[in-house]
């Protein structure tokens, strides 16, 4: 590990960031609403790119085109948050990265939280995302991209389609950061030996997020245990985990499942490093994986 990104991780373990993850459901939910209230949905004013705005249901696409026309090709890219909080400055810097460096339009999607509804209104709307995608764009050329929640959004919409739809498959996917809750043992002894290891997050509010996600619904397990779902035909997926995570835990979970519907993967390990690093380019190993993932988006 660079000097650089143990400096980093030094300074967020003091600030005491991860005591969050530690209170009880009502205060986190709290925070996410105080949180998001200073975050509204708003078009970009740059002229760097052309805007378009998709509403469904009343949720809002950000669509970041380079040139007035569509591209040939897209992206979905899903923000991190927990499910719980929305993107920030730092989620639209990376999506004009992306949209600049691949060419292709990217669909920045600020999809329902589970703050008022269940996971399952979120993937009702991505569904209806992608198959508005599919209007404009056929499926090879349409990739996947997530971090965090958005990485298990990224997967789980279409572990829905493979459910109850019956859309096609896109190119691929990139999931930074994927998790789950708890089903085995081993993931929870697992996430227990890392947690003192990881900055960032703390086990214990995977243990919070069933009801956080359900709202005490009865909804499929794959909703809220993606390994669960059916993943027949999924195209081919990266993956990315910091070695270091709590939600890595959960790496051996996906990769177990796709060698049981026998979907091509790749995992990438970043070795000693935090939960979604390929997003934070202020140290080598960060910047490294966020260009190795735009070049697999080109």
């Amino acid at each position: 590990m660079s000097f650089t990104y143990k400096f980093a991780e030094t300074l967020v373990k003091l600030s005491g960031a991860k005591k969050l993850f530690l209170l009880p459901e009502d205060k986190i939910l709290n925070y996410a609403r105080k949180a998001n209230a200073k975050h509204p949905f708003t078009v970009p004013t740059d002229r760097d790119f052309i805007y378009e705005v998709e509403e469904i249901d009343g949720y809002k696409n950000l669509i970041v085109k380079n040139n007035e026309e569509k591209a040939g090709s897209a992206i979905l890219f899903l923000y991190g948050g927990g499910n719980i909080t929305c993107p920030d400055k730092r989620d639209l810097k990376f999506v004009k990265r992306l949209a600049k460096e691949t060419k292709k339009d990217v669909w920045f999607s600020y999809y329902p939280l589970c703050i008022d509804n269940s996971i399952k209104v979120t993937y009702e709307f991505l569904y209806k995302t992608y198959e508005n995608m599919l209007k404009y764009y056929s499926e090879e050329n349409i990739s996947f991209i997530g971090f965090s929640s958005g990485a298990v959004n990224a997967l789980g919409v279409l572990l829905y389609n493979n459910d109850v739809g019956n859309l096609p498959m896109p190119k691929l996917i990139v999931a930074v950061s994927p998790g789950a809750v708890f089903r085995t043992e081993r993931e929870k002894k697992m996430a227990e030996d890392l947690r003192d290891k990881d900055a960032i997050i703390a086990p214990d509010y995977l243990y919070n997020v069933e009801h956080i996600s359900t709202k005490g619904e009865d909804i499929p397990e794959y909703m809220i245990y993606g390994p669960a779902g059916d993943f027949s035909n999924f195209p081919m997926t990266h993956f990315y985990y910091g070695t270091h995570e709590v939600i890595y835990a959960f790496a051996k979970s996906f990769a177990d499942s796709y060698d049981k519907y026998k979907v091509p993967y790749k995992m990438h390990l970043g070795e000693g490093l935090c939960h979604c690093y390929p997003l934070l380019t202020f140290f080598p190993e960060g910047k490294a994986a966020q260009e190795e993932i735009i070049e697999i988006l080109k």
